[in-house]
């Protein structure tokens, strides 16, 4: 009899790890930067974040993400893109303006657009 309860309350508890712990409900965007300045050098990585049944980070996962360049494409040099983990990092060039990046993960039903704007490299006094 305890044999068959302990299964039975193993059971359970693997579901429910399964269904609130491992299980992906959505999926949150994460940026390193809110701007990039115009000096060759500024960067900013975009992750894609699992998110479980609990609301933090499902661990183990990946979220595989497409992602797409909308506007700005000559302001911008894309130093990474690994869209099976749903990261990229991008660098800025010399040239101020606006980036607009799209991105489409595997578990989200609509895309995520990002509007990164260049800021010109300059010293004020």
């Amino acid at each position: 009899m305890l044999i068959i309860l302990s299964l039975a309350v193993a059971a359970v508890v693997i579901l429910l790890l399964h269904n609130y712990v491992f299980s992906i409900y959505e999926t949150d965007f994460r940026l390193s930067n809110e701007v990039l300045y115009a000096d060759n050098m500024s960067t900013i990585k975009i992750v894609a974040v699992p998110i479980n049944g609990l609301g933090v980070r499902a661990p183990f996962r990946k979220v595989p993400t497409v992602f797409s360049i909308e506007e700005g494409e000559q302001l911008i040099d894309v130093v990474s893109k690994d869209e099976n983990s749903g990261i990229m990092v991008i660098k800025a060039r010399l040239s101020p303006g606006k980036v607009i990046i799209r991105a489409k993960a595997k578990y989200s039903l609509l895309p995520s657009v990002f509007e990164i704007p260049i800021l010109a490299n300059t010293a004020s006094l």
